[in-house]
């Protein structure tokens, strides 16, 4: 039998189903999961609202936003998207929870020349969100050349919203994905939905982007000196279909290996790890010290010595 397991999730997003997510079904695979609000074993919440305060057990943290960043004197660990060298943080970008999987982005049983040939648009963009300039300033440059469908609530240009982003975008040979803000480490859905699709994503967010993906594979804007040799690149890319075809081949994987935010071991090794010492371990909730005083004076010396350094 497997050991039981109470499990709750404060403060999601409303479509968030409890039952069927990706940590709900890695965790089945170890426990008997049982979804209880009332005196759950853990917690994992994440940031639309504060109803985690009002639990004293062992609080994970869960954001999908750059600048949602972990405190620590609120959970005692955490699943982000930041590159943090400390044990209580998961480096887990949120387009590891869009059930896309590896095999969906192999390339090497697909007919690529067929795919090419399939693409009967130039270029697509779905984006709800219209307070990114970066963005907003390339579709427009972009679209001097040919015209950016753009699908999404921002700058639709279609006559509505697409009812499913993935047959839109498939019809595409190059795909907008920019993120919303460029951080370190922050890398959505948007370049790896465009991947599923088999278009050519163009990407501006992540500076360090190539530790996930082959950068030879998409247009990269980190790669250009400016915005104008990379309009010239996708425009040459558009009127070549070799050299379309030459981008299309390359594997969106480093040296064609699945980067190991797509291990699911990884991120069950992690949760096990808090799960099976959880007895052990004093719930920041119960921690007066480090509520307190640890946490809070911690930040402030390292406002200071931010200071001292600039």
């Amino acid at each position: 039998m497997k050991p039981s397991l109470r499990l709750y999730y404060p403060d999601f997003w409303d479509v968030w189903d409890m039952e069927d997510n990706y940590f709900t079904n890695i965790l089945r695979q170890e426990y008997d999961v049982v979804i209880s609000k009332e005196n759950p074993d853990i917690i994992i919440y994440s940031w639309e609202g504060q109803d985690f305060k009002n639990y004293d057990c062992i609080r994970i943290y869960y954001t999908p936003e750059n600048w949602l960043m972990p405190k620590y004197k609120e959970c005692d660990f955490s699943m982000s998207f930041e590159y943090w060298e400390d044990k209580r943080n998961l480096r887990l970008p949120n387009y590891v929870l869009y059930n896309i999987s590896t095999a969906m982005l192999d390339k090497s049983k697909i007919d690529l020349q067929e795919v090419a040939n399939s693409k009967q648009g130039f270029c697509s963009m779905l984006v709800s969100n219209p307070n990114t300039k970066e963005r907003n300033d390339f579709f427009h440059l972009l679209s001097a050349y040919k015209t950016v469908d753009s699908g999404g609530k921002h700058l639709n240009n279609i006559g509505g919203r697409v009812d499913n982003k993935m047959e839109f975008i498939n019809k595409y040979k190059f795909n907008l994905c920019f993120e919303n803000a460029r951080h370190p480490g922050y890398t959505t859905e948007k370049i790896v939905e465009a991947m599923a699709c088999n278009t050519i994503p163009i990407y501006w967010g992540n500076p360090l982007i190539g530790r996930e993906f082959n950068t030879k594979s998409f247009f990269n804007f980190n790669d250009y000196d400016s915005v104008d040799s990379l309009i010239k690149d996708i425009i040459a890319h558009d009127e070549d279909d070799a050299l379309y075809l030459a981008k299309l081949q390359q594997p969106w994987f480093v040296d064609g290996k699945p980067n190991e935010n797509f291990d699911e071991e990884r991120t069950k090794k992690f949760l096990r790890s808090i799960i099976d010492n959880r007895n052990n371990i004093t719930p920041i909730a119960k921690n007066w010290w480090k509520q307190k005083i640890y946490f809070p004076l911690g930040y402030k010396m390292n406002m200071l010595k931010g200071l001292l350094k600039k």
